[in-house]
C-alpha cells in the first residue's frame, strides 16, 4: 500500500475534523508554520499572505485536518545523483592513479632497457660458458678416445 492509501484508510476509521486557524507573525515565522502543516500532509488550503496594516507582520488563514493520530512520516526521496557521484569520483580517482603509476613504470623500463639487455646478455653468455655437458665437448682428448 502506498502512503496515500494508508492515509485515506486511517482517516476513514478515525473521524478527522477540519480546523481553520489564522496565523499572524513575521513572514519567515508564518512560512515556517505553513510549511510544517503542509509537510505533515494535513494542509487542505490557505489564503494569500496579507500584510497587517502598520507593522511588518503578515496574516494567513489555513484549513487543515486535525487528526488525533501522529502525522505520517515524510517521504524521503533518495538523491541518486549524490550516491552515484559518491561512488564514481573515488573510482575515477583510483583509475587515474593506477594509470599514472603504469605510465611511470613504462618510462622507467624504457630508460633502463639498454642496461637490462646488457645484463641479460652477460648472464646468457656466462650460462653458456659454465654449462657442463657429460661427455665429449668436441675436442679430442685421451679420455674419450676419439
Amino acid at each position: 500500500m502506498t502512503r496515500t492509501q494508508l492515509a485515506r484508510h486511517s482517516s476513514t476509521r478515525h473521524r478527522s475534523t477540519v480546523l481553520v486557524r489564522r496565523i499572524v507573525g513575521a513572514p519567515g515565522e508564518v512560512a515556517a508554520t505553513v510549511a510544517l502543516v503542509r509537510d505533515s500532509g494535513r494542509l487542505l488550503s490557505m489564503t494569500q499572505p496579507r500584510e497587517v496594516p502598520g507593522s511588518d507582520r503578515v496574516t494567513v488563514t489555513v484549513r487543515f485536518l486535525d487528526t488525533h493520530l501522529p502525522a505520517p512520516a515524510p517521504v524521503r526521496r533518495l538523491r541518486r545523483g549524490h550516491i552515484i557521484a559518491a561512488a564514481t569520483v573515488p573510482a575515477v580517482g583510483a583509475l587515474v592513479g593506477v594509470g599514472y603509476l603504469a605510465a611511470q613504470l613504462v618510462d622507467e623500463v624504457r630508460s633502463a632497457a639498454p642496461l637490462i639487455a646488457g645484463v641479460v646478455l652477460v648472464l646468457v653468455v656466462l650460462a653458456l660458458l659454465l654449462r657442463r655437458k657429460p661427455g665429449c665437448t668436441g675436442l679430442h682428448c685421451s679420455g674419450c678416445q676419439h
